[in-house]
């Protein structure tokens, strides 16, 4: 069992909405949205202003909830009692967009000549013990419904939660702390990150800072480096994606060494201060960490570490998540050098997606 909430709102005339004859009206309106099976209904005032909250039942627990506001504006969230779970899937037809459309003109029909407009949400918020959660949201907290069908892997590192969700459109999709990192449709995240095509990393020396999904380590292979040392904290995230993201890592962390390669489980800022340490120089430093770990400290080591010429690559985050796009390139300017932006929609994400290209600006090699 679960439940869909309905939720509907009307603009009401401002001459007439607190009248005696629109009251009585607003208080028949679970009977329309219940079909006459409205019980228990209650009506009580609500804060300073005026508000008036009205609710009701239905036999089978399904409730609203009728909120009258003083600035002439109603809302109504309606939640149905679902037996079946089946009917909480997209497309099901029993919740679908027409039941609701449905359901909003008969609630403005019913409201007559006190209404001057309505919206609905066109889809059930859809909630249940043991279904997959699809709500995430933008990186400037807009609502975003996925399509996950299931949760075909979990576990709780020492560091993080980690999930494989699988999704109808994107395939499997890597979600660390419920937050999404990268999906099987997501090739064009590594390429734009890498500047394949146009940076060179034939014969070069790599660090990749984070990236256990495997898909930067993946893709450098195939340009012939000379080496490449990752260096991921997580060792379950290497576990999970070497056997649920094939598509995006294929079998390259099957094994965590390689002639030209090397998988270390590590804190990536203990390698960085140890090259910076040991004067150990790379020619790429790639930082795919999470966006919460992106930050001023990264990006400076890196740089130390970097052979004349050298490139620091880095994911950002969404285009939306202003302030941390406004802070990341205000770091990068404090710390003296330049940077070029590339802007790409990332499929799993649904949102463009802001990636790095950092270089020294004195560096005239």
């Amino acid at each position: 069992m679960g439940t869909a909430t309905v939720m509907m709102c009307f603009t009401l005339k401002k001459e007439t909405f607190d009248s005696e004859e629109a009251f009585a009206v607003y208080r028949t309106i679970p009977g329309i949205c219940f079909h006459g099976n409205a019980k228990s209904k209650t009506v009580c005032d609500c804060g300073e202003q005026g508000d008036k909250i009205i609710t009701a039942t239905s036999d089978d627990g399904s409730h609203i909830v009728i909120h009258l506001y003083h600035f002439a504006y109603l809302t109504i969230d309606l939640t149905f009692v679902v037996h079946d779970t089946r009917h909480l899937k997209p497309l099901s037809a029993k919740y679908d967009l027409q039941f609701i459309k449905d359901l909003e003109r008969s609630v403005a029909k019913h409201l007559n000549e006190f209404i001057e407009d309505s919206k609905s949400l066109c889809c059930p918020i859809r909630r249940a013990p043991g279904i997959t959660w699809t709500y995430t949201c933008t990186g400037d907290e807009r609502l975003i419904e996925t399509d996950y069908e299931e949760i075909v892997y979990e576990t709780q590192s020492k560091w993080q939660n980690i999930k494989i969700a699988k999704s109808r459109e994107f395939g499997n999709v890597l979600l660390l702390d419920d937050e999404i990192m990268l999906g099987e449709s997501d090739l064009i995240y590594t390429e734009t990150l890498l500047g394949i095509g146009k940076n060179d990393f034939k014969n070069k020396d790599i660090l990749i800072l984070g990236g256990g999904d495997g898909g930067v380590l993946h893709e450098l292979l195939k340009q012939s480096p000379v080496n490449i040392l990752m260096a991921e904290i997580d060792e379950e995230v290497v576990i999970a994606c070497d056997k649920y993201l094939k598509k995006v890592c294929g079998d390259t962390m099957k094994k965590r060494e390689g002639t030209n390669y090397k998988i270390k489980i590590c804190d990536c800022v203990h390698e960085l201060k140890d090259a910076l340490e040991s004067g150990r120089k790379y020619d790429y430093v790639i930082n795919d960490l999470t966006e919460y770990t992106v930050g001023k400290e990264h990006c400076k080591l890196s740089m130390k570490i970097l052979q004349p010429g050298g490139k620091y690559l880095s994911r950002g985050d969404c285009l939306s998540a202003i302030n941390f796009i406004s802070r990341f390139e205000h770091d990068v300017r404090t710390l003296g050098y330049e940077f070029k932006r590339t802007d790409v929609h990332i499929p799993s994400f649904q949102e463009t997606y802001c990636l790095y290209e950092v270089r020294d600006q004195t560096d005239t090699s």
